[in-house]
């Protein structure tokens, strides 16, 4: 991850030296919130005299930079407590927060494109310094770049921002013990997606769509039907899974389709895009959670 460390001449003899340290998302938080942890180093030279500061931040802003550049505005940044006091050559870690709803990480998703996260911390903030020869207060401001992996980001952060569970709809779990594999193959599929690495996506749904055949036939919801080769086959019986003479004939259709949609050699000379992943993991995601519910039922 990589890191700067942003000097702001106080006076002629010392320096403040801001430098991003982490960031976590807060565990117990109604709204996604993300916390940003800087270090704040007061360096006073040797000679000369040396004053206490007091640092006091005004309104900061999170932003996003695109891959085209763009500095892109996300989210205020607030600091945890009002104000920062610091002996000469000492430091300190203050810690910024920012409030991201699920719309707004579905931007910040979008702005990402499956990269890794860059962003920008623009922090405002007021020195107060208890001297007699320079100015009192002084207003500064610092900004600080952070390039975060997207392995890092997809894989440690936004699942404990529950980003997944609510999108532009609700995404509901899949509940049934019994379909660890199908939520496994899920699971990595949603990941992939974050990830940006949209063929894997259809290859995790075909693997959950077999799992979810699998499972339907173990439970003797199965029936023997002939294949393009006229040899026999045993295929899950959908109807019989679900209850539902009507439903089930759709069903079959749907997974016939979805698997053909699925299918490696299905989208032979070009190239697999968001629309297309989402397309596969939306329906592999509602499907397995629909049959999961009428087998527990």
């Amino acid at each position: 991850m990589w890191k700067q460390d942003i000097p702001i001449q106080v006076d002629p003899n010392s320096t403040l030296h801001f430098e991003y340290k982490n960031i976590a998302p807060e565990e117990l938080s109604v709204v996604p919130r993300l916390n940003f942890d800087v270090g704040v180093t007061y360096i006073t030279k040797a000679e000369g005299h040396h004053y206490a500061v007091e640092l006091s931040y005004a309104p900061s802003k999170l932003k996003i930079i695109s891959k085209g550049e763009q500095s892109i505005y996300a989210s205020s940044l607030v600091q945890d407590s009002q104000s920062s006091f610091m002996a000469p050559s000492t430091q300190t870690t203050i810690r910024f927060y920012a409030e991201l709803d699920h719309y707004r990480l579905a931007q910040v998703e979008k702005i990402r494109e499956g990269g890794d996260l860059q962003i920008l911390m623009e922090l405002s903030f007021i020195i107060n310094m208890y001297s007699s020869g320079y100015p009192a207060r002084q207003f500064s401001s610092v900004s600080i770049d952070v390039r975060i992996p997207k392995s890092d980001w997809v894989e440690r952060i936004l699942p404990r921002l529950k980003f997944k569970d609510v999108s532009l709809i609700e995404i509901p779990k899949i509940e049934n013990p019994e379909f660890s594999d199908v939520v496994g193959e899920i699971n990595d599929a949603w990941k992939q997606y974050s990830m940006g690495e949209y063929d894997k996506v259809l290859t995790g749904c075909r693997k959950a769509m077999e799992a979810l055949g699998e499972i339907v036939k173990d439970k003797g919801f199965k029936k023997e039907t002939m294949d393009e080769k006229g040899e026999k086959k045993t295929v899950p019986d959908w109807e019989k899974a679900v209850g539902d003479e009507e439903i089930g004939e759709i069903i079959t259709v749907f997974v016939k389709k979805l698997f053909g949609f699925l299918a490696p050699g299905s989208h032979h000379g070009k190239s697999i895009n968001r629309e297309d992943a989402e397309l596969a993991i939306l329906n592999t995601h509602a499907l397995a959670n629909y049959v999961a519910r009428k087998l527990l039922a």
